[in-house]
């Protein structure tokens, strides 16, 4: 199976759901019978009609006819935001919790029939674009969660898969594999969904007290989610159709009032609901390949300074869990850096959401901490491939998720050529 250089998106999609199928069309591998004989061709296989020599030489010599294009189908697609109110969560001394609006969409598509040996995946692609999630503490300062390549300028967007099962969002429900042999268009149903759940300091980061010192915590979160199909042979991927969503809110905390009643939500309750494009965007290189969101994400400090200011001495006090991550971007080459402060384990619980550090789910991807950046359009669709170097970086010591990313990064380099982004 090949993809057909042109796709036919029904038009006059709103926001939100899709009431008829649209299609995209993809080279199938389909043998057809060739006829053992050819009208206008004497017995002994000469053309007697030289218009039609190309017909004639292709039935003689048993060649192949142009593959058929066929449709793959998207029947439904809806994107939905829960139109409910974050909670919030004061029960614990340590920490205040919040839950955002789940995120959801699902799709149902129609594949069309594959040979033997074809493999295709149909799923959930998802990245960070941007995000700005500040927690202020009065006049001592604010701690940001980051991601470096965004921060950096680095990349355009981060990938905010599973970690597992690259590129796709999920390993689950999120993902779809179809094998051949099978002869009939095949009816699938892929789904995903995310929200956030992170834990929040009520004193600040550095600290081994428990005060309450916190005062506002502010997020503004965005994403890009993509409906794709992925040739599992060759890593040739065919968006389906793209969506964008995103996630604002703010909660003033007042310190001196009790446990339970110190925090107030208000941003507006209802959340903006998602938009599915009319016009699909490219996937970057990028949002392919680790690291992910979740191993990517910092902790800083910024001591004595306001949301959005960078201070005299910042201070990482949340390491990435890729080690690769720091190594590879200068821009935080003058940034203090330690090991993790005991006082935000403890206070975390050792969770694993990124701005949460929060136990996480699959519907639950608190892995996404932000940045705020400015990128052209250009930087969204432009796809760079990673090239093979004689200069071989430092290795960091005992740091698997580093090794990991060299191999997969080695790997695409040698098999640029051959990725394709439709």
């Amino acid at each position: 199976m090949h993809f057909y250089t042109h796709s036919y998106p029904t038009t006059g999609y709103w926001t939100g759901e899709i009431p008829f199928f649209s299609q995209t069309f993809i080279n199938v591998q389909q043998p057809q019978a060739v006829s053992a004989t050819v009208p206008n061709m004497n017995v002994m296989g000469q053309v007697v009609n030289k218009t039609k020599r190309s017909v004639v030489m292709q039935t003689i010599t048993n060649e192949k006819p142009p593959q058929p294009i066929l449709p793959v189908r998207i029947l439904e697609l809806e994107a939905t935001i829960e139109n409910r109110p974050t909670t919030i969560d004061e029960k614990s001394p340590a920490v205040l919790k919040y839950r955002t609006p789940h995120f959801r969409a699902s799709a149902t598509l129609k594949f069309p029939p594959l040979e033997d040996g074809e493999h295709w995946k149909v799923g959930w692609i998802q990245s960070c674009t941007r995000m700005d999630f500040f927690n202020s503490y009065g006049d001592s300062g604010y701690s940001s969660w980051e991601f470096p390549q965004l921060m950096s300028g680095q990349n355009p967007m981060i990938s905010d898969s599973d970690g597992r099962n690259y590129p796709f969002y999920g390993s689950k429900s999120e993902v779809i594999e179809l094998e051949g042999p099978f002869s009939d268009y095949r009816t699938i149903k892929v789904l995903m969904n995310d929200n956030f759940y992170p834990h929040i300091t009520w004193d600040i980061p550095t600290s081994n007290e428990r005060l309450s010192r916190l005062t506002n915590v502010k997020r503004h979160q965005k994403f890009y989610t993509w409906l794709v199909a992925m040739n599992a042979k060759n890593g040739s991927i065919l968006v389906l159709k793209t969506l964008t969503w995103q996630m604002d809110l703010e909660i003033n905390v007042d310190p001196t009032q009790p446990q339970g009643s110190r925090a107030v939500l208000i941003s507006n309750p209802i959340p903006i609901q998602p938009e599915i494009l009319k016009q699909n965007i490219r996937i970057p290189t990028c949002v392919l390949y680790p690291p992910n969101a979740n191993s990517a994400q910092i902790l800083v400090w910024h001591p004595g300074s306001r949301p959005g200011e960078i201070s005299q001495r910042p201070e990482i006090v949340v390491p990435p869990r890729c080690e690769y991550v720091l190594h590879q971007n200068l821009y935080y080459d003058h940034y203090i850096r330690h090991k993790t402060h005991t006082s935000v384990q403890n206070k975390l619980n050792g969770g694993s959401s990124s701005s949460s550090s929060s136990s996480s789910s699959s519907s639950s991807s608190e892995n996404k901490t932000s940045i705020i950046q400015s990128s052209t359009s250009d930087s969204y669709c432009r796809l760079i491939y990673p090239q093979a170097s004689m200069h071989k970086p430092t290795p960091i010591p005992g740091n698997r998720c580093y090794n990991g990313v060299k191999h997969i990064l080695e790997d695409h380099a040698r098999l640029a050529q051959g990725v394709i982004v439709r």
